[in-house]
């Protein structure tokens, strides 16, 4: 029973110190330029090319699709090799082109939901669809990692000394991505993965919401929808202090990429979204 007490006391005080090991560790990068994307498209050539077979491995050691140039591209670097070990992109909407259609559509084609994806809210430039999430493969901890591309266990992960690691590579991801939706006015995200992962996002206040069935598309996937800003609101207390951390981090390297003309373009767009809610 003492035992059980102290590996719970253990847990939370882990918990309550999620940021600083975070930002020991680990550290969340828009790819702000084209050198940084490249980045992304080198863990993206590992992970979906050499590691999984899923795409063609070519000389150029890149992983590219028709997708990337429309896209917002998101690094994860562990800080103490500086080394990128983790990507993920927001594949936005072609504003002004009605026939531009979401990867999700492609994979899922007649299988969406009725009003998915919203035509209008894409129109405005408010939806876009989370893709190529990727950890290279020396930080996927456990044997059944390998075979994906990235996972995320809030239940039960790898332990040290009989307590659960925080699965903070993925999470630094998840959050990261967020707030890159969130500064350029993203208020719709949709994304296409397995049920269990979208379960354990779903605990981190994610409440990802199903908009088609199920489907194979390298192993069992399914379409879902989340809100940008109900997710940022309504996560566990706990992960609040490192989601400002990493807002933070994120915010200070978008607002040093932007011309004065673009920051305040981007204020107008948060201030239209704080209007309307």
């Amino acid at each position: 029973m003492a035992t059980s007490l102290s590996l719970k006391m253990a847990r939370l005080r882990e918990m309550l110190q999620l940021h600083k090991h975070f930002h020991t560790y680990f550290k969340v990068i828009p790819a702000v330029t084209p050198d940084l994307v490249r980045e992304a498209q080198r863990i993206r050539h590992s992970v979906y090319c050499e590691e999984l077979g899923w795409e063609p491995v070519n000389e150029e050691g890149l992983e590219q699709d028709s997708y990337d140039e429309n896209a917002l591209h998101c690094l994860l670097m562990a800080v103490r090799s500086q080394r990128y070990i983790g990507c993920v992109r927001l594949v936005l909407p072609q504003v002004g082109h009605p026939d531009h259609i979401f990867p999700i559509q492609e994979s899922c084609r007649d299988t969406l939901y009725a009003g998915y994806p919203d035509l209008e809210a894409s129109e405005r430039g408010e939806t876009a669809e989370v893709s190529r999430l990727a950890i290279v493969a020396d930080y996927r901890r456990r044997k059944n990692e390998l075979s994906k591309p990235i996972s995320i266990d809030l239940q039960e992960d790898a332990t040290i000394q009989g307590r659960r690691r925080f699965p903070y590579i993925p999470v630094g991801l998840y959050i990261g991505m967020l707030e890159m939706a969130s500064f350029y006015g993203i208020k719709t995200m949709y994304m296409l993965t397995e049920p269990l992962l979208a379960t354990h996002f779903s605990r981190l206040g994610g409440n990802l919401k199903p908009i088609g069935d199920a489907i194979e598309h390298r192993g069992r996937r399914r379409p879902y929808v989340m809100e940008v800003e109900e997710v940022l609101k309504s996560a566990n207390l706990l992960l609040r202090p490192l989601i400002w951390t990493i807002r933070r981090d994120v915010n200070s390297v978008l607002s040093d990429s932007l011309c004065p003309w673009e920051i305040e373009e981007q204020f107008k767009k948060k201030w239209r979204h704080r209007e309307a809610t």
